[in-house]
């Protein structure tokens, strides 16, 4: 927020509801601080693959890593528009892994995590061993049906899958 309240230019901030009942670490020092435009945060080292999330794929992302004891690196991206997208640290990691799974929450149609396959093939396509991997949630919308709103979206048990279809084509790859 504060950086958006810094910036001269229409600033979208996008508060996932999710986001509202999980606990996290306060920081020490000043809470008056800005994320810099453009900084994702690597929250896991790792060399097997790179997962690709943000908002609160990410926890479902950690949950699904630590599940299937994925050597993963996951990547918060933390700024989504184009500009900012923090491709330093992307490469990186896609350079040191050669593999890639992006997770979000919403329908898989023509979303950001399908610009965002697309774009890291077409940038990194030497350095990658298979196809860019993705887990979305369903074709159909998020309801107010708790079983249907399950049925569309993607959680933990999703990002598994991914997870190990990752590591069979890396199988099938070497």
């Amino acid at each position: 927020m504060n950086a958006a309240l810094a910036l001269q230019d229409p600033v979208l901030v996008i508060e996932h509801v999710d986001l509202y009942n999980e606990k996290d670490e306060v920081i020490d020092g000043d809470l008056d601080y800005i994320i810099p435009p453009g900084t994702a945060a690597v929250r896991r080292e790792g060399s097997e693959m790179t997962v690709i999330s943000y908002l609160s794929m990410v926890r479902h992302c950690a949950e699904a890593i630590e599940q299937t004891g994925a050597d993963a690196e996951l990547i918060d991206l933390r700024w989504l528009d184009r500009a900012s997208l923090d491709w330093e640290t992307i490469e990186a990691s896609v350079k040191k892994t050669n593999a890639v799974l992006i997770v979000e929450q919403g329908a898989r149609g023509t979303s950001y995590g399908a610009w965002l396959a697309d774009e890291i093939q077409r940038r990194l396509f030497d350095w990658l061993d298979q196809p860019v991997q993705r887990v979305t949630g369903a074709e159909s919308s998020p309801s107010i049906s708790r079983i249907l709103e399950r049925a569309a979206i993607a959680r933990t048990e999703e990002v598994v899958e991914g997870i190990e279809t990752v590591r069979r084509n890396a199988g099938g790859a070497a």
